[in-house]
């Protein structure tokens, strides 16, 4: 169970969590039509305003996590919330297509994970961190859920600007919260002082290596996935694109009805390894279901048990870095990881691409490829780094 202060603190990144991808995924489907009418819009700048988000949250993770180790966590989550405020305020007044691009960037600066999961992991116990890195991902999930419906409908009664707004507004919210209600953590006496050489303590240690490997290779199958199945759905099965919404919904509260339980009994019996091995067959069998059964049941079986083992690795790859790294090296080790994440969501992108102009059965044997090497990867670190 958790004590009434870890509550608080669950609470606090949980609104934090839910405010920051609110503001990316009620974006993501109503952003690059709103760009394209802005004064001076080219295709190109379009294509940047929507991605320079990713640019600038992968480029700074790491300064900000180090940044984080040196003067603590609240200071540099306020400065970031701050960051990211006035880059919504100004995507919701832009104007043109620079001063949307300008506003991402923005937006985009105000990287606050890898400070706000060292918190997270500074405050909550290490028997129970993994059950709240769960509640943390399944927030992420339900927002996702919650934009892909929403989103085309706020935009279309209010406009693009007021989700700018909204989004500002929540921030706020959570960035108070965290500011008078969760503490910071107690200062110990430091074992290891802050110091650009603690990159190669991080990057030498075969296990954080691992771990870092298998968040970029999760989230590069995500945005394939993503990249590629929309299309899929629209060319080979005649879906229309306003009612994907009813595969990616159901898809995502499965996962999270089956993650919630999954975590909590891993925490209690002491087989987080299990599940992350669990995490990764799951996913690798979902890859092998379309080129098996080539309708769009495939595809849904696809999706479905991609989303379990996504949502089921998804707590458990930050739960097991924090507790491997010294805790004097937590925020810049966390920085790393989700830098590995963006640098996974980027490459993720190009393989999709590739996969849609060779075919989406491309995507399919390329992802199950991955896959297969992934648990094979697994096998070899769990016997030898001890993980």
């Amino acid at each position: 169970m958790f004590t009434p202060q870890e509550k608080r603190t669950i609470l606090g990144i949980n609104f934090a969590v839910i405010a920051r991808m609110l503001g990316l995924f009620l974006l993501l489907p109503v952003l690059s039509p709103y760009v394209k009418d802005l004064q001076g819009s080219t295709p190109l700048l379009t294509g940047l305003a929507v991605g320079i988000y990713g640019f600038t949250q992968s480029l700074l993770q790491i300064p900000f996590g180090y940044i984080s180790d040196r003067i603590g966590r609240k200071p540099v989550i306020t400065f970031g919330f701050i960051l990211y405020i006035v880059g919504s305020l100004a995507g919701g007044l832009a104007s043109t297509a620079w001063s949307m691009v300008l506003a991402r960037l923005l937006q985009g600066a105000g990287a606050i994970s890898s400070s706000a999961l060292s918190l997270t992991a500074d405050l909550i116990r290490e028997e129970v961190r993994t059950r709240a890195f769960a509640q943390i991902g399944a927030s992420v999930g339900m927002a996702f859920a919650v934009s892909i419906v929403v989103a085309p409908v706020l935009a279309g009664t209010f406009g693009v600007p007021f989700i700018f707004f909204l989004t500002a507004l929540l921030s706020t919210i959570a960035m108070l919260y965290i500011l008078f209600f969760i503490r910071e953590p107690e200062k110990h006496n430091r074992e290891i002082e802050p110091s650009i050489k603690n990159f190669a303590l991080i990057l030498k240690d075969p296990r954080i290596s691992f771990i870092n490997f298998s968040v970029a290779l999760l989230h590069a199958l995500l945005v394939t996935v993503f990249t590629v199945v929309p299309i899929e759905l629209i060319e080979n099965f005649a879906m229309p694109k306003g009612e994907h919404w009813k595969v990616y919904v159901p898809v995502i509260l499965l996962s999270i009805a089956v993650m919630v339980p999954a975590i909590i009994y891993a925490e209690k019996r002491g087989r987080i390894r299990e599940v992350m091995a669990l995490g990764v067959l799951i996913i690798t069998i979902g890859f092998a279901a379309p080129l098996f059964i080539n309708t769009s049941a495939g595809i849904f079986l696809m999706l479905a048990l991609f989303f379990v083992g996504f949502h089921l690795l998804e707590p458990v790859l930050p739960s097991l870095l924090t507790k491997i790294t010294h805790r004097d090296l937590r925020g810049l080790s966390v920085g790393i990881y989700n830098t590995s994440q963006f640098i996974g969501a980027f490459a993720g992108g190009i393989l999709g691409g590739i996969a849609l102009k060779r075919g989406v059965q491309t995507m399919h044997s390329m992802s199950l490829t991955l896959s297969l090497l992934w648990i094979l990867l697994v096998v070899l670190s769990f016997r030898k780094l001890r993980l």
